[in-house]
């Protein structure tokens, strides 16, 4: 099993860009509601939330902490944000005790933090957000109707700060490889890109982090 992993990670790390491409697609639902039933299997899992509310609650909590410390130039005078696959919503806690009126949205509901919500159709009106996160970009089966949902419940000069895995194995839940940040930069049509770096939170396998500010 160490053996199988090493050579995945080893391909991932050097040869998957090059085989299948800056993303790869699986491409392996025949109707939406395949992806989202999918998807719900781990989001529902009952042993995954007793650890996502459990023992890993504080250490997501500290780690979206430093992640937010990074980001805290982008943060100033942010007054609402949405986090976008937010599960149980150590991210909205944490924007919430920074001051920011927060909310995050998931296929299923976490109260208080995370209310029932679909990444690829945001319910909310045009302009809502002044800041928007997410980590999720793996997990997206459209990946342009993702980003111009974001750009839509964006403000004027709001800022979209995306953590993104970048050539590193995946899971079975996962839609998409990304291998290069290029093609996700260029599905942003109305923002311009202010930062691109690379990082390793202590609490993800996220490894680029991409930051947005609406046009």
């Amino acid at each position: 099993m160490k053996i199988l992993r090493y050579i995945k990670n080893f391909y991932y790390l050097f040869f998957s860009k090059f085989i299948d491409g800056k993303i790869k697609i699986f491409n392996r639902h025949k109707r939406y509601e395949e992806y989202v039933n999918k998807q719900l299997e781990k989001t529902l899992d009952p042993n995954r939330i007793k650890k996502w509310k459990g023992k890993e609650w504080q250490i997501k909590v500290d780690g979206f902490r430093h992640l937010f410390k990074r980001n805290e130039e982008f943060l100033q005078n942010k007054k609402n944000s949405i986090c976008l696959g937010a599960r149980t919503g150590q991210e909205v806690f944490v924007l919430r005790e920074l001051g920011l009126d927060s909310i995050g949205i998931d296929l299923a509901e976490f109260p208080p933090y995370t209310i029932k919500g679909d990444i690829h159709n945001l319910e909310f009106e045009d302009e809502k957000f002044d800041l928007i996160f997410t980590n999720i970009l793996d997990h997206s089966l459209y990946l342009e109707k993702f980003i111009s949902e974001m750009e839509r419940v964006c403000v004027k000069d709001g800022i979209i700060i995306l953590n993104i895995q970048e050539n590193l194995p995946v899971d079975d839940y996962s839609e998409n490889v990304i291998n290069s940040p290029e093609p996700i930069i260029k599905m942003f049509k109305n923002s311009i890109l202010i930062k691109n770096r690379k990082i390793q939170n202590t609490f993800d396998q996220m490894n680029r982090e991409l930051v947005f500010k609406k046009n």
